[in-house]
């Protein structure tokens, strides 16, 4: 409640333009780099790490290892002994939010200047005195298990999981976080050590912090966290997607609606043309009710309720993702629809009057989607993150000016062909 309060207090008594942020990168006597941003308008500090691996790191037939260890973080550690962890961070006010993902491990950190020292002693133990008790980890096991039972479900993670599973086919991606209920048996208390020691190194780590911190206070709290951690880098290297899935299969489940997820290859995020491919996805999906989507597939044929795309990005590759919800006799028809606005796309790109539009768009909503501590330690993890160079805030709505139309549609030609399209369809079938 208390970070919750003070987030709704920056929001109201700051005026924070991210376009001129004005952050520090700075490095600690145990070599740990970070970006840094001090304000000092609310007493609140706010750190965002991520730990580059994730689930990839999983050992073949034991999927779901990474999100099975960091589970465990908060259930015991050396000296926060069963639940006095969680009781300690609920009394203190200091949230601690460590989770996996395909290809990382993210971590959010917030405190208040009252509880610094107590605040930074929790993450120091979550992040470096585990105990992964065998009590504890059947008990998380079985937590697990029971969320994967509850997905199968719900038609919507259904199709997204389906969607993964399909479309990557034999790729590491295909995986699902969670792993199985069978992965999980496989699982033992060494495998989980053996995760944490790989995935939580120096070398792997980067930061982001951000509120009522100077720089050498920064400085020491990140060595105290995280300095006394191995320097080994994660034994991945992120694949290129091969052999993607084409067409569409079908899922069914017992629901009035079908649910469709679809997608083919888009970009990685450090890929030069990322910006004109955001553009291109804003007027075809990414728009909401101007979108190009919505305004053929919602309001002149009235197919669904609502219709979106967007830009998943990984290091090294991306797909574009879409998704919608329509009756169950309408999907050949919806389908149909999305092809020809993919084909239009690809075939006649965008007007000069949508590329205004876009790009008024990206640079407007920018500077309002940061608007909390977190929010700032995020950003400056993510620029990091994806290497995308210190001067991305002084250059970012530079780039976006430079779009030319011809430039945007020639890439519409190249990357979007409604050929390449996979659509998985959740639902009764023949109705």
């Amino acid at each position: 409640m208390i970070i919750k309060i003070l987030i709704f207090l920056f929001f109201l008594l700051t005026n924070f333009n991210v376009n001129s942020i004005d952050f520090e990168q700075l490095r600690t006597e145990k070599g740990i780099s970070f970006w840094f941003v001090k304000d000092n308008s609310l007493p609140l500090i706010s750190m965002s790490f991520s730990f580059k691996g994730g689930a990839l790191l999983d050992p073949s037939g034991k999927e779901g290892a990474t999100n099975l260890m960091v589970s465990l973080l908060d259930e015991g550690t050396e000296n926060f002994k069963g639940n006095k962890l969680k009781l300690s961070l609920k009394e203190n006010g200091t949230k601690i939010s460590i989770s996996a993902e395909k290809e990382k491990i993210e971590g959010i950190f917030q405190v208040v200047s009252s509880q610094i020292q107590e605040g930074f002693w929790l993450l120091y133990e979550s992040i470096n005195k585990p105990l992964f008790n065998s009590e504890d980890i059947t008990k998380v096991k079985k937590q697990i298990q029971a969320s994967i039972k509850i997905d199968k479900s719900v038609v919507s993670t259904q199709a997204s999981e389906k969607f993964n599973e399909i479309f990557f086919k034999d790729s590491l991606f295909s995986r699902n976080v969670k792993g199985t209920s069978e992965s999980l048996k496989k699982i033992s208390r060494n495998d989980i050590f053996k995760i944490h020691k790989e995935s939580f190194t120096k070398n792997n780590l980067i930061i982001g912090v951000a509120g009522n911190i100077d720089s050498e206070n920064a400085k020491k709290y990140i060595d105290y966290v995280f300095g006394e951690l191995p320097s080994s880098k994660a034994k991945r290297e992120t694949p290129p997607f091969n052999n993607l899935e084409k067409g569409k299969k079908f899922f069914e489940m017992e629901t009035p609606q079908a649910t469709i997820v679809f997608g083919q290859r888009g970009f990685g995020r450090k890929n030069k043309d990322y910006f004109a491919a955001r553009v291109l996805n804003y007027v075809l999906g990414g728009g909401g009710f101007q979108s190009r989507l919505y305004k053929e597939v919602r309001e002149k044929n009235g197919l669904v309720y609502s219709i979106y795309s967007y830009l998943m990005p990984y290091e090294s590759d991306g797909v574009i993702i879409g998704g919608f919800q329509t009756r169950n006799k309408n999907v050949d028809e919806t389908i149909l629809k999305v092809k020809q606005e993919w084909k239009k796309m690809k075939n006649q790109g965008i007007s000069s009057n949508e590329l205004k539009e876009a790009k008024t768009y990206y640079k407007g909503s920018f500077s309002r989607n940061f608007t909390s501590t977190i929010s700032i330690a995020t950003l400056l993890k993510v620029v990091q993150y994806y290497d995308l160079g210190k001067d991305y805030f002084a250059n970012r709505s530079e780039i976006i000016d430079n779009l030319k139309l011809k430039e945007i549609n020639s890439l519409a030609s190249r990357i979007f062909d409604e050929k390449n399209l996979f659509f998985m369809i959740v639902g009764k079938r023949n109705m």
